[in-house]
This record gives C-alpha cells, structure tokens and sequence, in this order.
C-alpha cells in the first residue's frame, strides 16, 4: 500500500469512527406509552376550593372525595364501585374560578421509566368572549389501571376559543 493510500485509510476509518459514536450518543429511546384511562366524572360544580391533584387507592378515600365533589349538589349521586384491586381513581380538581369561561380536560396518561403522568389542560377565558358570571369548580375523576410507580402531574394552559 502506498503512503498516501494508507493516510486515506486512516482519515476515513477516523471519519467512520466518528460518525459511529455520535449516532449512538445521540439517539434517544422512547420509554413512554399510552394508558387507557376512563373518566368517572366531570364536573363544574364540585366543593373543592383549590388546586387538587390526587390518586386514590382505596374505597374509603375516594368516597371520602367523592362526597366533596358532590357537595354542592342538593342531590348528589353516589360513589361508584371501583374495583381497587385492579385499579386506581386520579382526580384534577381547578378549584374556584371565577366565570364559566374555564374548562378542565384530562388529555392522556402514559407510562414512563419511573413514573406515570397525568397530563391535562386548563382552558382559561378569551378575553373577546363572553361567559356566564357565575363561580365555578371544574374537576375531573378517571380511573386507570393499578400500577406500582409514582403518579405525576403536567398541567398546561391555553386560552379558549369564543362559541
């Protein structure tokens, strides 16, 4: 092999090498997946005053919140039977809120290496709208399968759109 032959040699095996580590440096993994979730119940007017994030793992607590969601109805419907051997009860609660423009929706949840996440968006007033003057308390109940991993919250917030 010629000198100049074997300096080409080196560069693109260098060159090669290279591009081989910076692809494998840089590649990422996706570890998150979609959980099936179902909502229980939602509402505008539940009693909870403020911001609310919770999981529940027993019948005992999840009543126990059950009955605050329903409290301020005359009427209130009883807590479902959730089988908690199988599954979990996740609530977001806004808390108060000031004229019917805000809305709470529960988008996903997904499973991630440590944690599951609860993702969900509050709605807030257009400022071109008009909304019903009345204080409202927007929460959501879903349920999902039972998992040993911590459950975590992501909120985000957009600004509604007039109807």
């Amino acid at each position: 092999m010629t000198k100049i032959n074997k300096q080409i040699s080196k560069q693109f095996l260098l060159l090669l090498s290279v591009i081989l580590i910076s692809c494998t440096s840089t590649k990422k993994v996706a570890t998150n997946s979609s959980i099936t979730f179902k909502t229980i119940d939602k509402n505008t007017n539940g009693g909870f005053q403020e911001l609310t994030q919770e999981v529940y793992t027993n019948h005992t607590a999840f009543e126990k919140a059950w009955k605050l969601a329903w409290s301020n109805f005359s009427d209130p419907t009883p807590a479902p039977i959730v089988d908690f051997n199988n599954d979990v009860v996740v609530l977001v609660a806004l808390g108060m809120r000031k004229n019917g423009g805000y809305q709470l929706k529960i988008n996903s949840v997904s499973e991630e290496a440590n944690e599951i996440m609860v993702d969900y968006t509050e709605t807030t007033p257009n400022p071109k709208c008009t909304y019903s003057q009345s204080i409202i308390f927007p929460y959501e109940f879903i349920s999902f399968s039972k998992t040993s991993k911590k459950v975590v919250f992501k909120s985000s917030s957009n600004v509604g759109e007039c109807r």
